[in-house]
């Protein structure tokens, strides 16, 4: 196992200061936050244009992004490897495929898996965008707040007796319905979600979201080895 030892000579602080920086520059890439290019990129850091750039060419020797001719970054190949080896340990990511292709037919809107990303986060690891010609945005590989939101709560363990949680709020105009699925040992391994534009949901429109939610993470729940008396209930 590697050890991570703290910096003790001004070359070692150096190093650590242009890993830190590198890697600021590639999760803000990744987020999708800005559009890519080096200027925003270097704002969006805090970085000297020069400075991001020597980092955004180092990064790019390694293949972890690529420069396009239009001058925007993107992942890069060794990127997307890492991140398909990664799916691949994430047991959730194949399993709710199905669900969340389901779960848009039944609902003509956005369905969404998301787990936990540290205490105060949750991570957009799968979607399947709505059909509809008006739809909620796609956050695949994004985060969100845990607290006041659909997806957090769910995870949290506070779904209504209904087994399922909804979150309305006041800077979106997205409303979303979530459900948790469990593992085998009653843990909450993650949520499955959907988001409609607000102005077109109705009460009756979350409560149908709600059943469906409900009726695949209840599924997925079993199949994960879930104690039959939380699926579904909790």
């Amino acid at each position: 196992m590697a050890k991570v030892t703290e910096p003790s000579t001004p070359g070692d602080v150096s190093s650590t200061r242009t890993v830190d920086r590198a890697l600021a520059l590639l999760m803000t890439l990744l987020e999708g936050t800005t559009n890519g290019t080096l200027s925003d990129l270097a704002r969006a850091t805090g970085l000297s244009p020069s400075t991001a750039s020597r980092l955004l060419s180092t990064l790019a020797q390694h293949q972890l992004i690529r420069r396009d001719s239009d001058g925007r970054h993107w992942a890069g190949s060794r990127m997307k490897q890492i991140a398909a080896a990664t799916l691949r340990e994430e047991p959730l990511y194949e399993l709710v495929g199905p669900h969340l292709h389901a779960l848009v037919e039944e609902t003509g809107e956005t369905a969404s898996l998301g787990v936990a990303a540290g205490k105060d986060q949750v991570l957009y690891l799968r979607q399947v965008a709505s059909t509809r010609q008006v739809q909620t945005i796609t956050w695949t590989g994004r985060t969100i707040p845990r607290k006041d939101t659909a997806l957090g709560a769910a995870l949290d363990g506070k779904p209504t007796p209904r087994g399922y949680v909804t979150s309305q709020r006041p800077d979106s105009d997205v409303t979303a319905v979530a459900a948790p699925i469990i593992g085998h040992d009653g843990t909450i391994l993650g949520a499955i979600s959907i988001n409609a534009p607000t102005y077109r949901t109705s009460e009756p429109d979350v409560e149908r979201f709600g059943q469906a939610l409900v009726r695949h993470a209840s599924t997925l729940s079993s199949s994960l080895g879930a104690p039959a008396h939380l699926v579904g209930t909790r």
